[in-house]
C-alpha cells in the first residue's frame, strides 16, 4: 500500500514539475512577479503535491489541467475564450482548500 502511495505522490510531482515549468518566460510564476528559477518551480511543485495529495482523481486531474491551461503561451488560453490568470486563480483554488479547511476546523 505504502508503495502505491509514493508512485501517486511521484506522479503527481512530475506531472506539477512539468505544468509549472512550461513556458518559463511567461508562467504563472513570473507573472506573480517572482523571477524564474528552478528551486522556486521545485518548491511550487512540492506545496502543490504535498496540498493535492488527499484530494479525490477528479480534483487531481482538475487542478493539473488548469496548472497546464494557467502555464501555456497567452494565445493557447484565449482559444478557449478565457484568460489564463482564471484558470490560474480556479487552480489556486482547489490547491489552498484543503488549508483554510484546516485552518477553520470545518471538517466534521
Amino acid at each position: 500500500m505504502t508503495v502505491l502511495i509514493f508512485a501517486r505522490i511521484a506522479i503527481l510531482f512530475l506531472l506539477f514539475m512539468v505544468t509549472l515549468s512550461i513556458n518559463l518566460d511567461d508562467n504563472l510564476i513570473a507573472r506573480l512577479g517572482f523571477s524564474n528559477n528552478l528551486g522556486l518551480i521545485l518548491s511550487g511543485a512540492i506545496a502543490c503535491t504535498l496540498c493535492v495529495n488527499d484530494r479525490t482523481p477528479i480534483i487531481m486531474a482538475m487542478v493539473i489541467i488548469l496548472s497546464l491551461n494557467a502555464n501555456m503561451p497567452a494565445d493557447f488560453s484565449l482559444n478557449f475564450g478565457y484568460d489564463r490568470d482564471l484558470y490560474g486563480g480556479f487552480m489556486l483554488a482547489l490547491v489552498i482548500q484543503p488549508l483554510l479547511i484546516w485552518a477553520f476546523e470545518l471538517r466534521p
